[in-house]
């Protein structure tokens, strides 16, 4: 070989070296982790694991700092578990938006008698009543049993703070007095919104084309990028940083923003965003619909 190309190949290989450092530094320093299968709804943190539901395969659980050793804990057949929380008493609850309300015991999910009304969203309030967001309302629980709150329709998403119920629902988002039931403020009228999470003093949500940080009687709207896309799920960190889970990736607002940038996983549709004890940020990837 000539000594020339031995000597030019050389330095190709050791200034390429910084190069696969960089790449294998950031790999490493991604800001988050994705939930080991596809097609995931809902995520959840209990007892240092991560508890997840599916569209069509059940309930699963991981260790937070081993994701090789999932498991299925409960089957559910082809039943979509849209939503999944931890009751004060420990126990796992799921809901479909088929059916209605189940809970974990023995890797079965069992139906919870009283609790049959199909949901998007299921939560508990800071009184430990059970709380549903579904096509034909919003229940809340009364002893054993679910009484309607609120009559809209198409109830997607809810969230508490401070004597108040924000609903996302087909037709913006509706903050209701928990107990009188009266509405106090509507935003984002005439849009689809299909979540919403309260965070401090804050609600933050949204739907197609919009995510809102609402406080009090104000709303910030942050911008999702390219037109038609849309917000399934928010996370916020310590520092301010808002995560965004939309139809086509993961995103992120920096503090005092008004627009997020794109991440990661472009072109993935990611229904839940979950930030654990240790600060790891945890991505549920739902499809990929793009090349």
């Amino acid at each position: 070989m000539n000594p020339y190309n031995i000597i030019r190949n050389t330095m190709k290989f050791y200034f390429a070296l910084p190069s696969l450092f960089f790449l294998a530094i950031s790999c490493s320093r991604q800001p988050y982790r994705c939930v080991p299968r596809m097609h995931v709804y809902s995520i959840a943190c209990h007892d240092g694991s991560i508890f997840f539901s599916t569209a069509d395969s059940g309930v699963f659980r991981f260790p937070a700092d081993t994701v090789s050793a999932v498991r299925r804990i409960a089957a559910a057949g082809h039943l979509p578990i849209r939503s999944i929380v931890f009751g004060r008493d420990g126990r796992l609850y799921a809901s479909s938006y088929y059916s209605g309300v189940y809970y974990v015991r023995n890797d079965s999910l069992l139906p919870l008698a009283w609790a049959q009304q199909p949901s998007w969203s299921m939560k508990f309030d800071d009184d430990g009543s059970l709380w549903l967001a579904g096509l034909h309302g919003i229940y809340r629980q009364q002893r054993d049993s679910l009484i309607k709150f609120s009559a809209i329709n198409g109830g997607h998403d809810i969230a508490f703070c401070k004597g108040l119920v924000a609903i996302a629902h087909s037709g913006g988002i509706s903050v209701f007095d928990m107990q009188t039931g009266l509405m106090v403020r509507e935003f984002c009228k005439g849009a689809i919104c299909w979540t919403i999470t309260r965070y401090d003093t804050l609600f933050i949500g949204g739907g197609l084309d919009l995510c809102v940080i609402i406080n009090k009687e104000s709303c910030k709207k942050i911008s999702l990028g390219p037109k038609k896309n849309m917000l399934w799920s928010t996370a916020l960190d310590p520092k301010g940083a808002l995560y965004l889970g939309t139809q086509e990736g993961l995103y992120r607002a920096e503090p005092g923003s008004e627009k997020a940038q794109c991440i990661g996983l472009r072109g993935i549709c990611i229904k839940s965003l979950l930030i654990d004890r240790k600060g790891r940020l945890w991505v549920g990837r739902y499809y990929k619909y793009k090349k």
